[in-house]
């Protein structure tokens, strides 16, 4: 429906007008009445109406002058005037004004006025069509210079301009603010792009994307002379012109300034950090190339010094390219220590091995030969203490291309201790720890594979090829408690994490985890936890 305000002195004429027709049937509705110019003003103040049906002659600010300023200041209300007197100057006013109709009022009857606000509506239809048409060339033509700016971007740093008038010639044409003498490459990368890609959908990357975009075009609006755009896959080009400015630590300190808000201003409104490399000052636009190159390669430094950083002092060329593994002594250290459920040895031994990956600048090639190494030792005391390695990992990862998911070094480390420490969890609570004999190693692996389903001592012992007596034995001496005692507590350990989970109910976990009868499950668990399976319960909800 269409908004009406109806604008007149005289009460009784606009009571006249609200009772002519039946408004809302012929889609309008009156959203206001004021009796002069002033009062019509403050009403649209608060509610813009679409037709405005005001009569000429009223006291402190008339139809004429109403007409006028809305012609200037709201365009798109369409006018309606109304007059007592047949007098053509105020016919030639008004329309010159741009009112769209002039109507006597002893003259206006419901037929008429129906007719005048239909005239109205198309007037109103059109000009909305237009306008959304112009909106639209408008947008297009936004993201068709942008897109332009952003490929002429890319071939000044690919190096394929080598014309310098054509370059000018196309900054001019694109309207991109830089010079082509003294400026500055700054590469910005959001960091764990791949796992933004992967939460959300393409459109709101896109989203992502285009509001990082005006929140730095917004602060880049403070230097006088620069530029940036999106390349791919989360990475951009800032270019700074600088000047004729002789100090470069002034010229890094304001960009330094400028880079920090972007960053700060990302991660207060889109909750993402980023990375920057910062290039040495380019003379000439026709070296962008290797500045950019520069810049990619500074921003490598992001895997030794961790997200969110911006970069000017290129260490990265530090690089080691040779071949480089674990040390044997490491290696050993680490699976003893895992053994025994040395947590804070694992610890130690780890971050030693990340020091030496970070202080050596190993190149990636060597740190994930390393990681495979360090991934090689976790599964070895898993299988070696009869854990079953899918219960390290989540099922859709494969955990050699995990430490490839990871962008610093930072991550990869607490990825590989956290693994670490998952394990020895495990162990601690299926009480295997130490040095076990072959034959025990073969039993604790039975019995951790087929804890579900009813087996016996014999059963093991078959496995293994031992007597009964010999395996029993074993188990006290090494696993320091009784076979029967043990796998309780096998059963036991996954009940409970069956509980944690809260997928199950306890009468369907009793079956998963062995036990054969519900009363008895209850009565071990109490006996090998302190407390009913129902306390369990409450207490990993709460």
């Amino acid at each position: 429906m269409l908004k009406v305000l109806i604008v007149d002195d005289n009460a009784l004429s606009r009571t006249d007008l609200k009772t002519m027709i039946i408004w809302e049937s012929n889609g309008f509705y009156i959203s206001g009445e004021a009796s002069n110019g002033i009062n019509a003003l403050k009403l649209m103040e608060d509610e813009l109406p679409d037709i405005v049906i005001t009569d000429i002659n009223m006291p402190l600010m008339n139809g004429i002058e109403l007409i006028d300023y809305l012609e200037q200041h709201s365009p798109q209300v369409r006018i309606i005037a109304l007059s007592a007197y047949d007098d053509f100057d105020y016919v030639r006013q008004s329309m010159k004004k741009g009112a769209l109709d002039y109507v006597l009022k002893h003259q206006l009857d419901a037929a008429l006025l129906l007719e005048i606000l239909q005239a109205a509506r198309s007037s109103i239809l059109k000009y909305r069509n237009e306008r959304d048409r112009q909106n639209e060339i408008s947008v297009e033509l936004s993201y068709g210079k942008a897109f332009l700016r952003q490929e002429f971007i890319h071939r000044l740093i690919e190096g394929s301009i080598s014309n310098i008038d054509e370059i000018k010639s196309k900054l001019c044409s694109l309207d991109i603010q830089i010079d082509t003498e003294s400026l500055i490459v700054t590469v910005a990368e959001i960091d764990d792009y791949r796992l933004i890609e992967e939460k959300f959908t393409p459109i709101e990357v896109d989203v992502l994307i285009k509001t990082l975009m005006d929140i730095s075009i917004g602060i880049l609006g403070e230097w006088e002379k620069s530029v940036i755009v999106h390349t791919s896959k989360g990475k951009f080009i800032l270019i700074f012109s600088i000047g004729k400015t002789v100090s470069t630590m002034y010229i890094y300190n304001r960009i330094y300034t400028i880079l920090n808000r972007i960053r700060s201003e990302i991660k207060k409104y889109l909750n993402i950090t980023a990375c920057f490399g910062v290039s040495k000052v380019c003379k000439e636009v026709l070296d962008l190339r290797q500045a950019y190159h520069e810049a990619d390669s500074i921003l490598k430094d992001k895997f030794y010094k961790g997200k969110n950083g911006i970069f000017i002092e290129n260490t990265s060329s530090k690089l080691e390219e040779g071949f480089f593994c674990l040390d044997i002594k490491d290696e050993k250290a680490i699976y003893s220590a895992l053994k025994n459920l040395d947590v804070k040895s694992v610890e130690r031994l780890i971050e030693e091995v990340f020091k030496k990956i970070s202080s050596l600048r190993l190149s990636s090639k060597s740190t994930q030969m390393i990681c495979a190494e360090l991934i090689n030792i976790v599964n070895k005391v898993a299988k070696d203490t009869g854990i079953e390695i899918s219960k390290l990992y989540i099922s859709e990862d494969i955990p050699y291309n995990m430490i490839q998911k990871y962008e610093t070094l930072m991550d990869i480390k607490d990825w590989i201790l956290g693994l670490n420490k998952k394990l020895i969890s495990i162990l601690e609570r299926t009480k295997i720890g130490g040095q076990l004999s072959e034959i025990t190693k073969k039993a604790v692996g039975f019995i951790h594979r087929n804890y579900k389903t009813d087996f016996s001592l014999g059963d093991v012992a078959d496995f293994v090829g031992v007597s009964n007596s010999y395996i029993s034995r074993l188990f006290r001496e090494e696993c320091k408690m009784g076979f029967v005692e043990y796998l309780n507590h096998v059963r036991v350990e996954n009940a409970k994490q069956y509980i944690e989970n809260g997928e199950l109910k306890l009468k369907e976990i009793v079956s998963c985890v062995g036990f054969n009868n519900y009363n008895y499950f209850f009565k071990v668990f109490k006996e090998t936890t302190g407390m009913t399976p129902l306390e369990y319960e409450q207490i990993c909800r709460s």
